[in-house]
């Protein structure tokens, strides 16, 4: 798998507390809007800024750094430098449990009514992090109990990525000198990709928090939950959380600036898993259940009023919006999936087109 020690100075390279060209307020202050790093690092053509295009690019510069070596079973790939665990009973038990579960698709009856195997790995690592870090509400180091568990236990669960290999043709020399022609299993694309990339995302995330010790601010447990007693539910809905106290005089500067380094650095992080994410979806194939239950047209996908906003000759994006109600989450991820369907509908017909399926290789509409 790469190496991914290129991606941290990329992350770090996008935000610079020492930068004195930062705007700041009349007080002297540096400004702590996040909006300082979207308006230098933003794109047209990319969502994320600069970041996902120097992320990007050093991907591919990297690709023929590996740490991935062939294990003493030609079967599997095993990553080197593993760290090593010392393994209690308990350990053990609790991952033949995980693993069970994981091999049953989370039905411990043995029934019928188990998932598939990518998505019991999925709601094990989620379950995994609610439990680590869910009730994290204070910028403080992670307890070594909690750290030890969090890497002990996705190393479990990623474990069987190290049997998600591809063939790829080599060679190689036999004893007599003849040159010989052979399968070898390699790490799948997306996993030898992403993963590593993930991993060193973790990675930077942990040592933040471990970074946040000596720090000038402190909680007030107390004092938050007296004010939820006192006021009203509508003046503190969040009375039960650990309210944050800084010095009458507010932070240092010194204080101001490593806070606002450290805040960019887990906004770039966030960038880059997001571009991450993104990306992996978008080269998922639509399983073809799918594909057989969406409208053959975009226009049906997209629904009479949706179809007539977006045909409209001349409208804002504010009309738009208040055209279509978005007043609630469930409102707006209704539309978006009907634009992903039509949008997916039409580059459907636009592959067919091309590859002459398609009896009318004319100019696509919305329709």
């Amino acid at each position: 798998i790469m190496t991914y020690d290129g991606l941290e100075s990329c992350i770090l390279n996008n935000q610079s507390y020492d930068n004195e060209s930062r705007t700041s307020r009349g007080d002297g202050c540096l400004t702590d809007s996040l909006d300082d790093d979207d308006s230098s690092c933003s794109s047209s053509k990319d969502a994320f800024g600069s970041f996902s295009s120097k992320w990007s690019t050093m991907k591919r510069v990297e690709h023929g750094s590996e740490d991935w070596g062939p294990s003493e079973s030609p079967n599997h790939y095993h990553l080197k430098q593993k760290p090593a665990y010392a393994f209690r009973f308990l350990d053990v038990e609790t991952m033949k449990e995980r693993f069970s579960k994981l091999l049953l698709g989370e039905d411990i009856t043995g029934g019928r009514l188990g998932v598939t195997t990518a998505l019991a790995l999925s709601n094990a690592i989620t379950n995994l992090a609610a439990s680590v870090f869910g009730e994290l509400w204070k910028l403080e180091p992670l307890l070594e109990e909690r750290k030890s568990r969090w890497q002990r236990e996705m190393d479990w669960l990623l474990s069987p990525t190290n049997f998600m290999v591809e063939l790829v043709p080599a060679r190689q020399n036999a004893a007599n000198g003849q040159t010989l022609e052979i399968m070898t299993p390699k790490a799948r694309a997306d996993i030898h990709m992403n993963l590593p990339a993930l991993q060193k995302l973790d990675s930077m995330l942990i040592e933040t928090l471990d970074s946040m010790v000596n720090t000038e601010f402190w909680y007030a447990e107390v004092g938050s939950r007296a004010e939820g007693r006192n006021k009203s539910t509508r003046e503190s809905k969040r009375w039960w959380l650990p309210l944050a106290q800084v010095p009458a005089s507010g932070l240092s500067d010194s204080g101001r600036k490593k806070m606002l380094s450290q805040c960019r650095v887990v906004y770039q992080v966030f960038k880059a898993a997001k571009s991450i994410n993104e990306n992996v979806l978008l080269e998922m194939p639509v399983p073809t259940i799918i594909k057989d239950v969406l409208p053959k047209s975009g226009k049906t996908s997209l629904g009479e009023e949706l179809y007539k906003v977006l045909t409209a000759e001349s409208i804002s994006s504010g009309e738009m919006i208040n055209f279509l109600n978005l007043k609630s989450e469930h409102s707006a991820l209704e539309a978006i999936n009907k634009l992903e369907a039509a949008v997916f509908t039409w580059k459907e017909r636009i592959s067919e087109q091309a590859s002459g399926k398609s009896p009318c290789p004319n100019i696509m509409v919305l329709h």
